[in-house]
């Protein structure tokens, strides 16, 4: 049965029982030029470290070289070990392992998923997931509460957000660590979560591919469920913008079989910062957007949904931030969209609906007006595409038309006292 072949981290270890014998590889990586495959091989002898090498596993040479390495170190005819073999072994193992892949599967043998798995309910699903916007509009901060909310499993039900708790690591290449302390510090004090927190934090120079498999060792040696980039330009280290270096990075993301929370920015047009492999390759998009009449000690946001793979849109997010000086916390506020500046920013079809039911039915003249002015244009503008809307919801039977008044369906409405419609219908208004 010999050897024992266990996968931990980046890697794998190797042991021959009968001979005392212990190999751990990692660092294992394909040639740049060739077919080659090369690892770093720790060997321990009866719990003794013997030797740390880096051969080449696919090289007859490079095997050779660690066979006689080894035995200068512990002789095999003195130790009864047979070094020769344990090196072959070792090699044709990773190689196999290295290069195997995912076997192939009939579709009809794969378990259906009962549920659709978040880690934080309408938020963050157990996938890829990016988060973007302007520079200083609150994506960090997010990313921290967001880290806070799974690392604590903190619920409450003025955040509207079922959590999955689990162990973060927070890799950052933007800021330091006694700033995301002092952060998540003052998130925890804002929600009074009375607990330490447990988030793994690690600061990152080099691009997330050149530290790999230490992140991978990190990620087995600490149980960690989730991971959060902040923030993605700084880890690709590459050309954002073509396809090669962005498919290489999303395939060592999906490689870690984690839930990941990216940070990114917004180009000139306003769009996410990079490739469009960037959108193609995220299964979770969220535009998150400052209010332009945010003050210093108290913050507006709200967060768009732009993709969602395999689930429905969701409904936008709005936050209200408050900073607190004097007891040095954060705490995050969920309020309506229409209450923040930013509504001109929903959708025609979603307006229409969200103005009706919350200032009550309305003529379509003065529906026209106001989406207009939301949405900063000329009335002719909106006309269309709020007859569109209105439709749509009147099929749904969510809204209703009483002559030019449209409200809401007639479930929701009570009559009116002291007058017909010319139609002879009777006439309804929303009920309040």
């Amino acid at each position: 049965m010999e050897p024992v072949v266990i996968e931990k981290g980046s890697g794998y270890e190797i042991e021959w029982a009968s001979q005392n014998v212990q190999m751990i590889v990692s660092m294992i990586k394909d040639g740049r030029f060739d077919d080659s495959v090369k690892a770093e091989v720790k060997v321990f002898h009866a719990g003794s470290g013997i030797t740390r090498s880096s051969p080449t596993l696919t090289s007859e040479s490079g095997k050779l070289d660690l066979t006689r390495k080894l035995n200068r170190r512990r002789k095999g005819t003195d130790y009864q070990i047979d070094w020769e073999a344990c090196v072959e072994e070792m090699a044709g193992i990773i190689i196999d392992k290295h290069r195997e892949g995912q076997p192939s599967v009939v579709i009809k043998d794969i378990p259906e998923e009962e549920n659709l798995k978040w880690r934080l309910e309408n938020l963050m699903l157990e996938d890829i997931n990016l988060i973007y916007g302007d520079g200083g509009s609150g994506k960090s901060l997010t990313a921290c509460l967001i880290a806070s909310l799974i690392s604590s499993g903190h619920m409450t039900s003025e955040h509207q957000l079922v959590v999955e708790p689990g162990r973060v690591l927070y890799l950052d290449w933007e800021t330091s660590p006694y700033e995301i302390r002092n952060r998540i510090s003052a998130i925890y004090r804002g929600h009074k979560i009375d607990q330490e927190s447990h988030i793994v934090y690690r600061q990152c120079q080099r691009p997330f591919l050149e530290d790999y498999d230490i992140i991978m060792d990190e990620i087995s040696e600490r149980q960690i469920d989730v991971i959060i980039i902040d923030s993605m330009g700084m880890s690709v280290g590459g050309d954002l913008e073509g396809s090669t270096d962005i498919n290489a990075f999303f395939r060592g993301l999906r490689k870690l079989g984690k839930p990941i929370l990216l940070i990114s920015h917004k180009n000139k047009n306003g769009q996410i910062f990079g490739s469009q492999y960037t959108y193609n390759n995220s299964r979770m998009i969220w535009e998150l957007i400052r209010s332009e009449t945010s003050m210093d000690d108290d913050v507006d946001m709200v967060m768009f949904h732009r993709k969602g793979n395999n689930v429905p849109q969701q409904s936008e997010m709005a936050w209200r931030i408050i900073f607190d000086e004097e007891n040095n916390s954060i705490e995050f506020q969920r309020k309506d969209v229409m209450d923040t500046d930013m509504s001109g920013n929903l959708s025609i079809h979603d307006l229409v609906y969200r103005l009706i039911v919350r200032d009550g039915s309305m003529e379509r003249d003065s529906l026209y007006e106001r989406i207009a002015a939301l949405k900063k244009v000329a009335v002719d503008k909106v006309k269309g595409a709020v007859n569109t809307s209105v439709s749509r919801y009147k099929k749904k039977k969510t809204l209703e038309q009483n002559g030019d008044t449209i409200g809401l369906a007639k479930d929701n409405f009570v009559k009116e006292e002291g007058f017909t419609s010319e139609t002879g219908e009777e006439p309804w208004t929303v009920r309040v």
